[in-house]
């Protein structure tokens, strides 16, 4: 259990933004050091962060609570209300209520840095879990398990209170140690270099397009992408090659599971493993298809399915001009229509 820094109610966190805490009245202020006093006491590592950081955290932490003073802890909102804000909303939040100025085009930020403590942590959950990442829809409430606590703020005995909710609940650290222990699938690259996915059944099926598929199909392909939910740009992002190549779009939600390139044919490898959602589709084709830029003439698109029953579960249109790859079926391919089995439909034949 983490000693905790800010201890008491006069022992709040300081902030040193001149451009944008400074120029914030002292209720306001005094609310943001208060919502990182909580944080901190929770065990999130609120000084292992810049000021700016810092405060757009404590920020991010009062939207989804939707606590505008310092008098609505006690009302904070939480996962058993209909209450949920999305990355947009949240910026309009601190804008409209915390006398911020920030541009609402930013909200991939509010994910990736505000909310990445208390999204691992567990004090905030999304709305929408099985949601993709992409889904302007999906919001962000505060866990109800830890609006208990956060409710009794300015308690007297808080702090007491809080040593007996971390005893019986693990703290962020607690959880990035669990989190690092988790079953990974080793897998061997083309190049004979080792990685580690998280254990699942749709990164089985990447391992098997990456020891299996290329290894038969591939022409000393190079893996250029190996996305992973557990690492934000992939296992592998040879960004540098993926530029060359004319790759204009480089998000990794814009990617498909596997990238790789083949010198010797001058080819490039765009495959989805199918689990339970996710081929390419005629609109999934046509995205890859302008990401890619330049060489979109030369795109190989495959989906792979773990074995012949997924594949006839998928009720999802396939793309014509692309392939099917069965796991359990190494050997062989489908191939969509089109003049060639397997080579770029921008190629002569």
């Amino acid at each position: 259990m983490p000693e905790m820094k800010y201890d008491n109610y006069n022992n709040l966190p300081e902030l040193d933004c001149p451009k944008t805490f400074a120029k914030k009245s002292p209720k306001i202020q005094k609310l943001i050091k208060e919502s990182l006093q909580i944080l901190s006491c929770l065990g999130i590592p609120i000084d292992e962060v810049t000021e700016r950081k810092r405060e757009k955290m404590g920020m991010a932490f009062l939207a989804v609570g939707n606590v505008k003073s310092s008098n609505e802890w006690k009302k904070i909102k939480d996962s058993n209300s209909d209450y949920s804000v999305t990355t947009k909303e949240i910026i309009d939040f601190d804008n409209n209520n915390l006398e911020d100025n920030i541009s609402r085009g930013s909200y991939d930020y509010v994910l990736r840095d505000d909310l990445k403590f208390l999204l691992l942590a567990d004090i905030v959950i999304k709305s929408k879990p099985m949601a993709n990442t992409s889904n302007p829809t999906r919001g962000y409430k505060i866990s109800a398990e830890y609006s208990r606590i956060i409710k009794n703020y300015g308690q007297s005995d808080w702090f007491k209170q809080v040593e007996a909710f971390n005893s019986s609940h693990p703290t962020y650290e607690e959880k990035i140690s669990q989190k690092r222990n988790l079953p990974k699938i080793k897998v061997t690259t083309p190049d004979g270099k080792e990685i580690y996915l998280k254990d699942g059944e749709h990164n089985a099926i990447q391992k098997a397009i990456i020891e299996e598929f290329l290894s038969r199909f591939g022409y000393g392909a190079q893996l250029l992408y190996c996305g992973d939910s557990d690492n934000k740009y992939g296992l592998i992002f040879e960004e540098q090659k993926l530029q060359e190549l004319g790759f204009s779009d480089l998000k990794q939600s814009k990617l498909p599971d596997v990238v790789a390139y083949s010198p010797e044919k001058d080819w490039v490898y765009m495959i989805e493993a199918y689990h339970t959602s996710n081929p390419i589709t005629p609109t999934r084709k046509l995205e890859l298809q302008k990401i890619m830029g330049e060489s979109s003439k030369k795109g190989i698109f495959v989906t792979a399915f773990e074995n012949v029953s997924s594949y006839h579960k998928c009720t999802e249109e396939l793309a014509w001009e692309t392939e099917i790859w069965i796991a359990t079926e190494p050997d062989h391919m489908q191939h969509r229509d089109g003049v060639k089995f397997l080579g770029p439909m921008g190629e002569d034949s």
